[in-house]
């Protein structure tokens, strides 16, 4: 072989010397349990046998591994990322790269029937324990910093879904917020995160605030909390995008110095105290949203016996984290029900508790994809 025919090889031969070395490292070296980045466990180390090779099963689960355990796997995500942006793809991605560093989740795919559904079934609830019950639908991301978006992008729904959600609701009523976080926004205040899908915590105060006023109830005013930040957040659209060169938030905890108590359970697992709204161990973590309530819980109970206000059940999903730090101030008792978890009997919960009124809290993007709501009985 002369050295024209060599160099006419030579990139086929890197390429599968490469493709050795990352099978090598794939099949021989250890697996990863958990990537921080995209904060999830990865697939685990297929179990082969007849019956699953027979059936398919084996060979899913070993392409699920390959995805999951490649060596480098940030690395080819990011570049994928980066190459899909740079070749003018941006406006078919999951994830939007937009404007001054935020990434933005694409509209969720309007599903009439899951949205229906969850807003029928939390008005039926309602109506049946005799309660007053309002709503608040956060809006998207997306929806709210429209100056931010890319050229190219889809169509938001959330004007749509609150005039659907009026038309749903008899026993519910929609306490709508929209213009109040587009003022805020207006007058230069961040409401959204530029790498987390959530409201920042102005934006969660805005909220608070906005309800409070809905009720006809005082609200702490902006002057009355002591303000934190800690820089270094990356949420979870960070997470999902493979943009791993964008800067990260800033998150901050607006601690208006109540004392409360909160306990959170979990099933059958022992309960958690605290005499705090706040855990600050997140705070060192790359995701620094469970700073709030410690993320995800089935069942949360702030108590806080010198409010003037009675108690509230909060049936929400994780954008009441934060806005119930704010909303602590104000009521004795708040009940905190995720129906991702909680698998009890909820009204039977309320004839064993105090409950003044409930309050349904969703983005408005898993009111469109959660079917959680079947739960609720």
């Amino acid at each position: 072989m002369n050295k024209k025919e060599l160099y006419h090889f030579l990139p086929s031969l890197v390429f599968l010397i490469v493709l050795g070395i990352l099978a090598l490292l794939l099949f021989f070296g250890p697996d990863k349990d958990y990537s921080v980045n995209e904060k999830r466990y990865l697939a685990e180390r297929p179990e082969i046998s007849v019956s699953n090779i027979l059936k398919g099963k084996t060979q899913e689960e070993l392409e699920e591994f390959t995805a999951d355990q490649i060596p480098g796997r940030d690395f080819f995500v990011g570049v994928n990322a980066y190459w899909n942006l740079a070749t003018g793809r941006n406006a078919a991605q999951s994830i939007y790269h937009g404007k001054d560093g935020y990434l933005i989740n694409a509209p969720k795919p309007y599903n009439e029937e899951v949205f229906t559904n969850n807003l029928t079934r939390f008005d039926q609830f309602a109506q049946s324990l005799g309660l007053p019950a309002d709503i608040i639908m956060v809006p998207s991301t997306g929806y709210l910093m429209e100056n931010e978006l890319p050229a190219f992008h889809g169509e938001y729904d959330d004007d749509m879904l609150y005039e659907k959600a009026g038309e749903i609701l008899h026993y519910t009523k929609i306490i709508d917020v929209r213009d109040a976080l587009k003022e805020g926004i207006a007058e230069g205040g961040q409401v959204c995160y530029r790498t987390d899908h959530h409201l920042t915590s102005l934006g969660n105060y805005l909220l608070y605030r906005a309800y409070q006023i809905d009720q006809g109830r005082a609200y702490l005013s902006r002057d009355a909390y002591q303000v934190t930040a800690t820089d270094g957040f990356y949420g979870t659209t960070w997470s999902g995008s493979g943009y791993w060169f964008t800067k990260p938030d800033t998150v901050e905890v607006w601690d208006s110095g109540i004392q409360t108590k909160v306990t959170l359970r979990d099933g059958s697992a022992d309960p958690i105290y605290s005499d705090s709204l706040y855990f600050p161990k997140h705070l060192e973590e790359i995701d620094k949203y469970p700073v709030f309530l410690d993320g995800n819980h089935s069942l949360v109970n702030i108590s806080n016996p010198s409010a003037e206000e009675g108690s509230v059940l909060v049936i929400r999903d994780s954008y009441a984290h934060c806005f119930s730090t704010f909303l602590a101030a104000n009521y004795q008792s708040i009940y905190l029900v995720d129906l991702r978890y909680y698998r009890d009997d909820l009204t039977k919960f309320v004839s064993e508790h105090r409950v003044d009124k409930i309050l349904y809290l969703y983005g408005v993007d898993n009111l469109v994809s959660d079917t959680n709501s079947a739960w609720l009985k």
